[in-house]
């Protein structure tokens, strides 16, 4: 069990705790397009959500759906960090090195 995500029909589908991507599609929501997903983890520290792989299910999402769903007045306001990357050692480290290089 791990915590996952996908993007559903522009909107943002996560759990704490499910063995495949396609657990998170219930009901209404398996008849949606669903462009793809991955891992996230919430750092409490840092203040940020990471998300970040891609899902065995759907695949990887671009940096420009991630993008576009999280202009969405619903989550725009939440610090994210997106990353194609799939150990999270190496996402943590391109977050370092973006916060260096943006000053953050």
């Amino acid at each position: 069990m791990a915590r996952k995500w996908v993007i559903n029909d522009d909107d943002l589908i996560l759990s704490n705790s499910v063995e495949f991507h396609e657990d998170l599609l219930t009901g209404d929501r398996k008849h949606k397009a669903t462009v793809g997903g991955g891992l996230w983890y919430n750092d409490r520290e840092k203040g940020v959500i990471f998300f970040y792989g891609r899902s065995v299910d759907f695949g990887q999402v671009t940096e420009r759906q991630f993008d576009y769903v999280f202009k969405q007045p619903s989550v725009e306001h939440a610090k994210t960090f997106f990353s194609l990357k799939t150990n999270f050692e190496d996402v943590l480290k391109e977050y370092e090195i973006f916060c260096n290089k943006n000053k953050l």
